[in-house]
């Protein structure tokens, strides 16, 4: 697969518009689709391989993550695993989950994340270990920014159904609080989600929440997810909009679309590699409950902020339609009534902030 010499490279910055830049930097954030494992910071990736004496294959900091290869879902999965092969002890968990919440998160406006967590890109680190470390930076992080977090424990479709299973029974076996559900991620094609029913329905026994992603295969798939594996969220899910029936369905019964408009414009899921997001922007025409969020940001070259300027550049969304993607991320969160409520409000008063420049902006227009 090749990306055409005209697509845009997301490592370099898009038009400068002092309008756009107020508002998105401005702009409120709620983050339901970013993976711990992809939000490291390469300096921090090379720390941690010093650390523990990993070597990283002769990159530096500098072209750790080449951004345009990862059209190449392969190339971009192979170096997701040499990152989480340097993260090992508690301390290095409570470090990049601190950093992605505040430097990756909070500095962009992000009121709230609920990240996922892949046990399996670890291998040889226990779970308890890996939790003991993400929820104390969870913990620092909200303390120190106010940021509010919970977790999604990834499971692996490229591992079988019954690992899947395994890996449930120990996030059961090992609860804590900031545990709020399970998603399924690794490539589409090697593990569809009809395989991992037993190891959803475990999970739903154990109320917990459940989505997957869903980005490569047919529109099925989706009812495949809420059907079978009980998801009431749907991570990408962009090839939706090619069957009308199941995206009425999914705008009548308000199933949340988890869109992450930069990494899968390169992996050429939305957009199709040309920067036009059109696939978001069908989405959001008809109807669907369509939130923002940045996947693996620095792998993708990208951040919070970024991910919405791209939209704003692509399809002329200012405030309203940026504001309202915000809206959306604070009904699609898994929140309980009361935190929902608690996040709705700092939401709007932040948007509220936010008025003036667009107010001003309108009244000079003729």
């Amino acid at each position: 697969m090749t990306v055409p010499t005209d697509a845009p490279s997301y490592s370099r910055p898009t038009d400068h518009d002092p309008e756009v830049e107020l508002l998105v930097a401005a702009l409120p954030k709620i983050s339901l689709h970013c993976h711990l494992i992809g939000s490291v910071a390469a300096t921090t990736v090379v720390d941690l391989a010093r650390k523990h004496g990993v070597g990283l294959e002769g990159r530096t900091a500098d072209d750790l993550y080449d951004h345009d290869s990862y059209e190449d879902l392969g190339e971009f999965l192979r170096v997701l695993d040499l990152v989480g092969s340097v993260v090992r002890d508690v301390d290095d968990f409570h470090r990049i989950t601190y950093e992605s919440l505040t430097d990756g998160g909070a500095a962009h406006g992000v009121l709230h994340r609920e990240i996922h967590l892949s046990p399996p890109g670890h291998p040889g680190v226990a779970y308890p270990t890996i939790l003991d470390g993400v929820v104390a930076g969870m913990r620092d992080a909200q303390a120190d920014t106010g940021i509010t977090s919970g977790l999604v424990v990834g499971l692996c479709r490229e591992r079988s159904g019954a690992d899947a299973l395994s890996l449930v029974e120990e996030v059961v076996r090992h609860r804590r609080d900031e545990v709020w559900g399970v998603g399924l991620d690794y490539e589409e094609v090697k593990g569809p989600p009809g395989l991992f029913v037993e190891a959803f329905a475990a999970a739903g026994r154990a109320g917990l929440r459940r989505t997957a992603h869903s980005e490569s295969g047919p529109p099925a798939h989706v009812l495949t997810l809420l059907d079978e594996l009980g998801c009431d969220r749907v991570d990408h899910g962009y090839h939706v909009v090619d069957d009308p029936e199941i995206t009425a369905r999914c705008v009548e019964e308000r199933v949340p679309f988890t869109c992450t408009p930069v990494s899968s414009d390169i992996g050429r899921y939305s957009g199709s590699g040309d920067g036009s997001h059109r696939r978001i922007a069908e989405m959001v025409e008809a109807g669907l409950l369509v939130t923002i969020d940045s996947d693996d940001p620095p792998m993708f070259g990208t951040d919070p902020t970024h991910d919405h300027r791209v939209l704003a550049h692509a399809l002329g969304w200012r405030r309203e339609e940026l504001a309202q993607l915000t809206l959306n991320g604070v009904e699609a969160s898994w929140l309980d009534a009361s935190g929902r409520a608690d996040l709705r409000a700092r939401v709007e008063a932040r948007l509220a902030l936010t008025r003036p420049t667009d107010d001003t902006h309108a009244e000079e227009q003729p």
